[in-house]
This record gives structure tokens, C-alpha cells and sequence, in this order.
């Protein structure tokens, strides 16, 4: 992910998916078709990161580091 990316980066497309999504989030709308896409969209994701990087056990390691600092 680049942290320089502005909003014009990001694609209509992506825009008006996100504002739709918060718009029924507003509303109270839930969208159970939606959800199982997102949720099946997502484990995809993570086992495609998983067979590029293998397994991570971060977690525990990221927890402890912000117990420390302030």
C-alpha cells in the first residue's frame, strides 16, 4: 500500500461502492448477500497471503510492542 495515494487515486468504481456502504450503514441497512461476498472476497485474500508469505503469527509480537510504548 502507497501512503501517498490521495482520494483522486482511488477509482469511481471503489468510490461510489464505499459511499453506498456507508450510506446503509447509516441507515441501519444490512446487506446479508453483501456480507458473504466481503466475507468470502476476504478469505481469499488471506490464503492468497498466505501461499505468498507464508504463515504469520505476528499478533502476539505487534500486542506486546504497543503494551510498551507509550
Amino acid at each position: 500500500m502507497n501512503p501517498t495515494k490521495t482520494a483522486a487515486d482511488i477509482p469511481e468504481e471503489v468510490k461510489a461502492q464505499l459511499e453506498e456502504t456507508l450510506d446503509d450503514l447509516v441507515r441501519g441497512i444490512r446487506r446479508p448477500d453483501k456480507m458473504k461476498a466481503a466475507c468470502e472476497r476476504m478469505d481469499r485474500m488471506r490464503e492468497e497471503n498466505r501461499k505468498l508469505f507464508g504463515q504469520q503469527n505476528i499478533a502476539v509480537e505487534l500486542i506486546r510492542e504497543t503494551r510498551d510504548h507509550p
